[in-house]
């Protein structure tokens, strides 16, 4: 196959300039959907997990990472989660369940710790929830990342050493209900790198597997109105994504300021 690849649909263009990593504009909403339905977009594909930004420019890189503008302190994960355990207990109700590492950093993000994960969703109508249900909008477009679910089991990554490797965490708690009705999960990566990075840098020339590992699409962030009615008729909104009553809250705000007509970008 050779580079660059380009493809076209209704309102989108996909290019692919470098071994699998893609760029989808789409130009208007009604393009992220034709994309998402298209033979030669993502039609019958869920090899992929979907996150969204609601700002092009953002890094694939956690919380934890950010909160130190990226000089991060030595053993800062374990001080953080350390913390966090000291000051959750009493405060998980009767006979809590036993949590694993991953499972505490899983509870954390929930409740807004800084954590070395990032949030992904198995659905891109979800992630684009997400990219467009911000006042946190700082470019013209939003951003939803695509990332293979098989990113370990390509030639250059599958024979990494465990602590250079990208760990997929699908940690199910009773005590974090979002991430069943989200259908999320996280990704943990080695030194808490970004993702897009790493994949650029571990997977310079893939002669044997041409498949896109990682994709950003954009869409104008003008869309927000359209894309979230959109979404809210698909069922998807903070009153499903969040079962609880900040959900209930968020939902009320959106419907009442939908229903007078100011729906900020």
């Amino acid at each position: 196959m050779i580079l660059p690849i380009t493809r076209d649909g209704n309102d989108w263009q996909l290019e692919m300039a470098i071994p699998t990593f893609a760029k989808i504009t789409c130009n208007s909403w009604n393009g992220f959907i034709d994309f998402i339905h298209h033979e030669d977009g993502l039609q019958k594909n869920h090899e992929y997990y979907y996150r969204g930004h609601a700002s092009e420019t953002w890094k694939l890189e956690s919380t934890l990472k950010r909160q130190f503008n990226h000089e991060i302190p030595e053993d800062i994960e374990s001080k953080v989660l350390d913390n966090f355990k000291r000051y959750c207990l009493g405060r998980r109700g009767h006979n809590p369940a036993e949590l694993n590492e991953n499972e505490w950093w899983a509870l954390g993000q929930h409740f807004g710790l800084h954590t070395p994960l990032l949030d992904w969703t198995a659905s891109p109508f979800i992630a684009a929830f997400f990219a467009f249900n911000s006042n946190n909008h700082d470019t013209d477009n939003v951003a939803i990342w695509v990332l293979s679910k098989h990113i370990m089991s390509y030639p250059e990554t599958s024979n990494l050493e465990a602590h250079d490797k990208i760990d997929f965490l699908s940690p199910y708690l009773n005590e974090n209900a979002r991430l069943i009705n989200q259908r999320g999960l996280f990704t943990k990566s080695p030194n808490m790198v970004c993702i897009e990075g790493w994949i650029k840098e571990k997977i310079k020339s893939n002669t044997t597997n041409m498949s896109i590992a990682l994709a950003k699409i954009i869409i104008p962030t003008k869309e927000k109105e359209l894309a979230l009615d959109s979404l809210d008729k698909m069922n998807i909104n903070s009153l499903t994504l969040f079962p609880d009553l900040i959900g209930a809250a968020s939902f009320a705000n959106y419907v009442t300021e939908r229903d007078i007509g100011i729906i900020s970008l």
